[in-house]
């Protein structure tokens, strides 16, 4: 089989994404022929620099800035449109495999060149809606992000219709599909939940501060929660609980420092964190919050509960596909900082059971969300279509 795999994002450290192509090209049997299809980003933990298995060719198709993280997605599908065909010609793709959220195959799907399967990570239109019920600050991408929603929603709709078969992240997502965009998936849709690399991902022996360390390991944008979470660490200092928070994520490092003025010597902002940092940041906390207004299938979920991390995520989405309230993790209201803060002050004084919930996600990750079986669960979708 010769697969198209194309990947908008060229690391696993830039996004969802990145991470999903990276994982699924290293768990795929190794007789497929994988052809993966991305941009040019010059970043340390590039696909051609960190995947070295001999059946994955990279093939670099237009070249982005290393910080630009919006026009590189309409630079790459008009390159696809450009370039796709010649590359077919060339290598005879059994089977091309894309992603919505990105929708890389936006002009090049109307080619025909083989069956298409898409991922579906997101979608706009319920994306748009969770975000709209809250008043905080939308960033520079946000805003342009809304812009072209109306261009990305009919391309989401063309891509739902015309797929051969759809891979949405959770039960929710393809809820989502069928009722926000009318259309009909019957036979064409498969969930596949994402995976965890389970050799990466998992406790390990690092000596800890003896402060409660709480972690937010995401893009500092209105979707993400990022104020509610700031707005509940505000509440749990002035309580006078002596903690520890950790930033990760793209930040005004400037903005942080206003808003929690107070708090400066409690925090370590660390930026974008490479992938394979990640376990390390992980295991150096102790409660990981994800207050996400919108999530299909939170990565950020699944990495820290195979951490051994206790896990506090807004119960939206498919979140609770992953979570079970008080048996491997904790929900709160969405949007409600003050459930939030109460949340974390019951793992702080340990009115829970702590160890119980930990074992819990750690097990949950290896009984059903492995990027070993995942793979499995794709390749089947794949040998349904070629």
């Amino acid at each position: 089989m010769k697969l198209a795999l194309l990947a908008p994002e060229n690391s696993p450290s830039w996004g969802g994404v990145g991470s999903y192509t990276y994982n699924l090209a290293n768990n795929l049997p190794k007789d497929i022929e994988i052809h993966i299809i991305t941009i040019d980003r010059d970043v340390n933990d590039s696909y051609e620099k960190i995947i070295k298995n001999e059946n994955v060719k990279i093939h670099k198709i237009t070249k982005v800035s290393a910080n630009d993280s919006f026009f590189y997605n309409p630079k790459f599908q008009m390159a696809l449109f450009r370039k796709i065909r010649k590359l077919n010609q060339t290598y005879n793709f059994d089977l091309i495999h894309s992603h919505s959220g990105h929708l890389p195959h936006y002009f090049s799907q109307f080619w025909n060149l083989a069956p298409m399967i898409v991922t579906v990570h997101t979608e706009t239109r319920g994306w748009k809606e969770a975000r709209n019920l809250v008043k905080y600050n939308k960033d520079r991408i946000e805003i342009m992000s809304d812009l072209v929603s109306p261009f990305i929603s009919f391309g989401e709709k063309v891509t739902f219709k015309r797929s051969q078969m759809l891979l949405p992240i959770s039960q929710f997502t393809l809820n989502q599909i069928n009722d926000l965009y009318g259309v009909n998936t019957d036979g064409r849709a498969q969930v596949i939940h994402n995976g965890v690399n389970t050799d990466l991902f998992k406790s390990l022996e690092i000596e800890n501060n003896d402060k409660i360390t709480i972690s937010f390991l995401g893009r500092f944008i209105s979707i993400k929660g990022a104020e509610i979470f700031l707005d509940s660490i505000k509440k749990i200092n002035n309580n006078g609980y002596d903690i520890r928070v950790l930033l990760g994520g793209r930040a005004d490092a400037a903005y942080l420092k206003r808003i929690l003025p107070s708090m400066q010597d409690k925090i370590s902002y660390f930026g974008r964190i490479p992938y394979h940092e990640m376990p390390n940041v992980y295991n150096k906390s102790d409660i990981v919050v994800v207050p996400s207004l919108y999530e299909g299938c939170s990565g950020t979920i699944l990495e820290a509960m195979a951490c051994g991390n206790i896990v506090i995520a807004s119960d939206v989405g498919g979140t609770s596909e992953i979570i079970e309230d008080g048996h491997n993790g904790i929900l709160f209201k969405p949007r409600d900082s003050f459930e939030l803060s109460n949340k974390i002050i019951d793992v702080i004084e340990e009115n829970i059971e702590i160890n119980s919930i930990r074992k819990n996600g750690m097990q949950n990750i290896l009984n059903n969300f492995s990027w070993q079986d995942k793979a499995k669960e794709v390749y089947e979708s794949y040998s349904k279509l070629v």
